[in-house]
């Protein structure tokens, strides 16, 4: 039985693909258990997946068995004040987060939801004003994002001013899934105040690629721009131009994933959002805006006000049935 003070955790889709839960973060916690002196059972981390929902039941019920306080409910909706906070992680779900997001928004239900957040603008838009509506807090973002090297690297960065231009290299297997990881990673060492990008590559689907990032001018100085570079690996890199230049690499080691993990379990504990609505929202469209330069623009820049009515397209087949949402 979950002890009152472990946080209660529910996994919203986790079949298709699925690059956290199931094969990370439930391990990590399911792994986690010890018994102390007194043969009670305690957690490495105070978070336990209770409850499993799937559009494919079985697919729930195979999660649910590696989960020893976890039950799969009938409806998407079923886990709504019968959970702490809710994981929202399977990409191919990802045209549909809005639709799975409502019912736990609307309730103020604590939310990680997974990059790219969503594949329009008008479905960002709808999540993120829900969300404040209704006093939810979000968080989405890339395991980059919370590796040990960002702090030190955002205050490498602030000591670079004027910026004169940076590069990133981040590990990609396509733009929709692995891609988005280099743009978080820069907007998290950069900041924000992106004007356009612009994204060239013969095919989103694969490696290799560039994203160049234009940036409001800072403290007085110039437009300066960043290139991400869509290559395939497992790491993360920086180099940073300006008035003090350095560059940094980041390990994915075997304690890379926890991070993110420890920075979820603060959001469901403390209702705190380790980054604004606004970062969520610009993350979403430096994302939308590069694949509308590759798609539609021949690789131009698209200022991230003229990104209108696209959507992403799909990596892999709407799970979901037809009607399923109404």
């Amino acid at each position: 039985m979950t002890d009152v003070s472990t946080i209660r955790v529910g996994v919203l889709a986790c079949e298709g693909y699925c690059p956290h839960t199931a094969p990370i973060w439930a391990p990590i916690l399911e792994q986690g258990q010890m018994h102390g002196a007194t043969g009670t059972p305690s957690r490495f981390l105070p978070m336990s997946i209770t409850r499993v929902w799937d559009v494919n039941r079985q697919a729930a019920e195979r999660l649910a068995t590696q989960c020893v306080d976890a039950r799969v409910v009938d409806g998407y909706a079923d886990m709504v004040g019968q959970v702490d906070g809710v994981i929202l992680d399977e990409f191919n779900s990802c045209q549909h987060f809005a639709e799975l997001a409502r019912p736990y928004l609307e309730a103020g239900t604590p939310m990680f939801i997974n990059r790219p957040f969503a594949m329009s603008l008008a479905d960002a838009h709808q999540i993120i004003d829900l969300a404040r509506k209704h006093d939810a807090p979000l968080i989405c973002a890339s395991t980059f994002e919370f590796a040990p090297e960002i702090h030190s690297i955002q205050q490498r960065v602030a000591a670079c001013d004027p910026i004169a231009g940076y590069s990133v290299a981040n590990s990609m297997s396509d733009y929709a899934t692995h891609g988005v990881h280099g743009l978080m990673f820069a907007h998290a060492c950069m900041g924000g105040g992106v004007r356009s990008v612009a994204y060239q590559t013969p095919d989103w689907h694969e490696p290799n690629g560039v994203v160049t990032i234009e940036h409001e001018p800072r403290d007085g100085g110039k437009v300066f721009y960043g290139s991400v570079q869509e290559v395939s690996g497992t790491w993360g890199w920086i180099r940073v131009f300006g008035g003090a230049g350095f560059e940094q690499s980041i390990s994915a080691g075997p304690y890379f994933w926890l991070p993110l993990l420890l920075e979820i379990q603060r959001m469901f504990q403390t209702r705190q959002m380790p980054q604004p609505y606004e970062a969520i929202l610009e993350k979403t469209q430096i994302f939308l805006a590069g694949f509308k330069s590759h798609l539609e623009c021949g690789g131009a820049p698209v200022a991230l006000t003229d990104i209108g009515d696209f959507v992403a397209p799909r990596l892999h087949p709407d799970p979901y049935p037809e009607g399923f949402f109404g």
